[in-house]
């Protein structure tokens, strides 16, 4: 029995090296960099045009998140990874050939589906790999790592990206994009499935129940099915108050970095006139500002952890919402090519921001509906993406990019500064009541639902 247990965490402990590569191959979208002007400038889309179908796709993101999510955790995340591989794959070819618009939906509706077969499910199964190693004090780290290792790869592919467009065109860089999924569709099959359910670890822990974790984050009843595992999922985050205002501010700044790094930097890089398919020259130019906000979320990723461990809990997101609002200050006020380098610094905090959240989210959930409740955290961001995209699209092509960027920043400053208030809040509260457990308590027990987890004192 014991050499059998054994063997399991060594293969267990294989999932970490893997999910580094699956997560590296993944990050090589090479269209990343150039897919709002390869419709802007080669399909003759305005940004209005392209930030409304990009509300649809996000929609589309919206209505599949937590669904997808409940697959990961009843059938198994390996699997809803390998899907997402497969889906990305297809929607990316699809998009190669996009001229028209019913085509060009069908492809982003795709794409939309293989974004939400991933999101949820790698967080959740590394975590619960950790969990069964006893190591969850790792998972930054491993978080960070992936990330990193995803947004390297996207370097890579933003470096190629521009020269490629001018030598051999939009559609063909594209479906480089789609190799990468397929391969990363076979990779994921290596992964092996930890433990999903909540009974699992209290066998082997049996003062932990899988009614509640010991943070005081109550547990849905199970419910057989899918829709079982949605509605578990909707109601942990439901019932804890301090989950559901968390996510609210982790995905707005999330989503208000992304609507700058991902939407409006590569129209506004052509505005200024570097157009990759002008020539090679201008491809090498295009590709080189762009990967300033590319390796800024290396960097930020990396650093999560030790963000993290170095300001705790409370104070691991606030400080970088201050921040990045100083940052959107300057393509603000100065309509000019040198603020890519500030975005570059923008970017690094989106890095940081999802390790960070994933990680305190994590730390108080079951494992039963881990997957579908992180789906919850892509959820909020897909609904904000929605919300904003078309607003700042409009607003472009109607004043300026100074007056976008002005925009987003109002909605950093104005919602997040409200969620970090009541989030705040509600975590001192958590805190509060934790102290008194403990102290009520003959044995101290940790706040979370398994032991390798922290302890209020670390905070």
């Amino acid at each position: 029995m014991l050499a059998e247990s054994q063997q399991l965490r060594r293969r267990l402990a294989r999932n970490i090296p893997v999910y580094y590569l699956f997560y590296g191959v993944s990050g090589f979208l090479i269209w990343m960099p150039i897919w709002v002007i390869y419709l802007q400038d080669f399909r003759g889309m305005s940004l209005t045009q392209i930030g409304a179908i990009e509300s649809i796709f996000w929609i589309t993101v919206v209505t599949a998140e937590v669904p997808t999510g409940a697959v990961a955790d009843r059938w198994g995340r390996r699997i809803s990874l390998a899907l997402g591989g497969a889906l990305f794959c297809l929607g990316s070819v699809v998009f190669a050939f996009s001229s028209t618009f019913v085509v060009l939906l069908a492809a982003y509706v795709t794409i939309a589906v293989a974004m939400t077969m991933y999101s949820g499910a790698g967080h959740a199964l590394v975590y619960d790999t950790l969990r069964q190693l006893g190591r969850t004090r790792e998972y930054e780290k491993h978080i960070g790592r992936s990330e990193a290792l995803a947004f390297g790869s996207m370097l890579v592919a933003t470096l190629l990206g521009g020269p490629l467009v001018a030598l051999v065109g939009y559609s063909a860089t594209i479906l480089l994009g789609a190799v990468a999924m397929a391969a990363s569709c076979a990779v994921a099959l290596f992964l092996r499935e930890p433990p999903r359910s909540e009974a699992a670890f209290s066998t082997s822990r049996p003062s932990q129940t899988s009614q509640t974790s010991q943070n005081g984050v109550v547990a849905a009843e199970a419910t057989p099915g899918v829709f079982g595992n949605m509605l578990g999922g909707a109601l942990v985050v439901w019932r804890s108050k301090l989950l559901l205002w968390y996510i609210l501010f982790a995905t707005l700044i999330s989503g208000v970095i992304l609507a700058v790094t991902d939407f409006l930097l590569q129209p506004f890089v052509l505005h200024h006139g570097v157009d990759p398919a002008s020539g090679v020259d201008s491809g090498i130019a295009y590709s080189g500002l762009l990967m300033s906000p590319v390796a800024g979320m290396v960097v930020g990723s990396l650093l999560a952890a030790w963000i993290a461990s170095r300001l705790g809990e409370r104070r691991s997101l606030v400080v970088p919402l201050f921040a990045a609002a100083l940052v959107i200050l300057a393509p603000t006020l100065w309509d000019s090519l040198w603020v890519v380098g500030a975005i570059g610094v923008l970017a690094a905090i989106r890095g940081m921001t999802r390790p960070i959240a994933t990680g305190y989210i994590n730390r108080r959930i079951p494992s039963d509906q881990r997957a579908t409740v992180l789906s919850m955290f892509e959820l909020s961001a897909a609904l904000i993406l929605a919300i904003i995209l078309p607003q700042i699209g409009t607003v472009a092509d109607a004043v300026n990019f100074q007056a976008s960027f002005g925009l987003l920043l109002v909605i950093l400053v104005g919602a997040g500064g409200l969620f970090a208030v009541i989030w705040r809040m509600l975590h001192g509260r958590e805190q509060t009541r934790a102290a008194v457990r403990m102290n009520s308590s003959a044995k101290p027990q940790a706040m979370t639902a398994d032991s390798g987890n922290l302890t209020p004192s670390d905070r």
